[in-house]
């Protein structure tokens, strides 16, 4: 990045006559400094997101920035020299350039640009000489169609804060933690505060959602804020145990009551887990006969050990979660519908990642930030970047997300990881066996994508000003370049 220049050093009065006493030396230097420092305002004037319109007292335009270009579809080589007596209601509707030459104050009005069809705020400025003549108008372009866009935005925004200031405050009063839980999107806020309402309630909970939505997550959140939060909360994955062990893991067994069991016996998990919370992952992988052993133990309070005719009492609550229907289920006699209504309590369903959509960024910069650190790098994501990530549908909600940001903190090649990187052939976001007929869906944007980039250059004639216009790290271009053209000769694209 070029250092900012200092300005400080142009704010010396220009003093002719001691120059000429100085020589021509000093008038050499005085001359570069002007020359640096007409340079250096033109590159801000330029490169200013608002439109620069700029007369002189006459009303002939003097310059336009590369903003007021695109926004009003007038090139500077058409309009530059140009009288605004000629140009208004050719190429603009009215002038407030020529307001301000008549009236000598400052004037704002709403312009539309007639080649562009676009709208926009002009406020025009009159600058006066020492003897109070207008000898230039400084005309500031703002796009109206972005200030709209601004003013929605805050309008929905206020409606949110005042939607969710009673929420916030009885999080607060609850001396709920909430960065145990990282929240952005409206409908995943309103899942965590029923979480908040339910964690102090000594119920059972049935969490549902896609895979990889963080229903643990969710279901160690209510423990935490529990009042059992002080005693463990066990895990157990019911799809990862084998289906004949299930029954000894969950309530465990006596001494001698199989083959291979230990002579002393050995607790459950809901003994292990007494007096906290135990929480059952994948809970629809569960056999049909360890499921009616479950349901007592949640009606009674007692389970009884593989083997043994000896009730003993428990005192465990119960987070159950899964990612299928279980009332569909129920209909196919896979699940105790007397269970699954003792288990659905209070009912907690985690939308998918691509239903809550303000939640991916912040979660993709937790993530970069943890993989930043255990990798000891100082990856960023660049706004093409952050637009990939928020249109791709992620099938693996949260969990792909993580895995997509720690592949590209470790394969991206620059600091600044590019939205080309995300859709490169390593990256996760497109399957490959994903198919359309006989062709793959990965050949044709790979196709799609050569064909654009071939135009860019052909239209731009630099790979450099390619890179530029595109938004790209010229290596990382230059590299996806080759790789697609050798992949695919012209004689084999789309």
């Amino acid at each position: 990045m070029n250092t900012p220049p200092d300005f400080s050093k142009y704010t010396k009065q220009l003093n002719i006559e001691q120059l000429k006493k100085q020589g021509t030396q000093a008038l050499a230097d005085e001359l570069s400094y002007t020359r640096q420092l007409y340079e250096s305002l033109d590159t801000i004037f330029q490169d200013s997101l608002d439109g620069f319109f700029i007369t002189d007292g006459e009303g002939n335009v003097l310059k336009v920035n590369k903003s007021y270009e695109e926004m009003s579809g007038i090139t500077s080589e058409e309009i530059i020299g140009q009288n605004m007596h000629d140009l208004e209601s050719t190429l603009i509707n009215y002038s407030a350039s020529l307001i301000v030459l008549k009236t000598r104050q400052t004037a704002t009005i709403e312009q539309n640009f007639l080649r562009t069809g676009r709208r926009a705020y002009i406020t025009s400025t009159p600058v006066f000489s020492p003897e109070g003549k207008i000898i230039m108008v400084i005309s500031n372009t703002r796009d109206f169609k972005m200030i709209e866009e601004l003013r929605q935005q805050l309008s929905e925004q206020m409606v949110q804060v005042s939607e969710y200031k009673e929420k916030i405050r009885a999080l607060t009063q609850q001396n709920i933690d909430r960065s145990q839980f990282l929240v952005n999107d409206p409908k995943m806020y309103e899942i965590l505060y029923s979480a908040t309402k339910v964690a102090d309630k000594d119920t059972t909970v049935l969490i549902q959602g896609e895979t990889g939505t963080g229903k643990e997550l969710l279901a160690h959140f209510i423990h935490q804020n529990s009042s059992r939060r002080d005693n463990p909360m066990l895990s157990v994955n019911c799809g990862a145990i084998a289906k004949d062990l299930i029954e000894s893991e969950l309530f465990g067994y006596e001494g001698g009551a199989f083959t291979g069991a230990l002579s002393k016996g050995r607790p459950g998990y809901f003994e292990v887990a007494n007096g906290g919370t135990l929480f059952l992952d994948e809970i629809g992988e569960m056999p049909m006969n360890v499921q009616m052993k479950l349901l007592r133990a949640l009606q009674e309070n007692e389970i009884m050990r593989l083997g043994s005719s000896q009730p003993r009492k428990i005192d465990v609550r119960v987070i159950a979660a899964t990612n299928r229907d279980l009332k569909e289920m129920i209909d196919a006699n896979e699940f105790r519908s007397d269970l699954y209504y003792r288990l659905n309590v209070v009912n907690l369903e985690i939308p998918p990642l691509r239903e809550r959509q303000k939640d991916i960024i912040p979660l993709a910069q937790h993530f970069l930030n943890q993989f930043n650190t255990k990798f000891k790098t100082h990856k960023t994501l660049s706004p093409y970047s952050c637009k990939t990530l928020e249109e791709y549908n992620w099938p693996g909600n949260v969990r792909e997300l993580k895995n997509t940001i720690e592949k590209m903190v470790i394969l991206s090649d620059e600091d600044i990881i590019s939205s080309a990187e995300l859709w490169s052939s390593e990256s996760s976001l497109i399957k490959d066996n994903v198919q359309l007929g006989n062709i793959q869906l990965k050949t044709i944007l790979e196709q799609i994508e050569l064909k654009y980039i071939r135009e860019y250059c052909s239209l731009y004639g630099t790979l450099e000003k390619t890179a530029e216009k595109l938004n790209m790290n010229l290596k990382t271009l230059s590299r996806r370049k080759k790789h697609l053209e050798e992949k695919y000769p012209r004689s084999e694209t789309l």
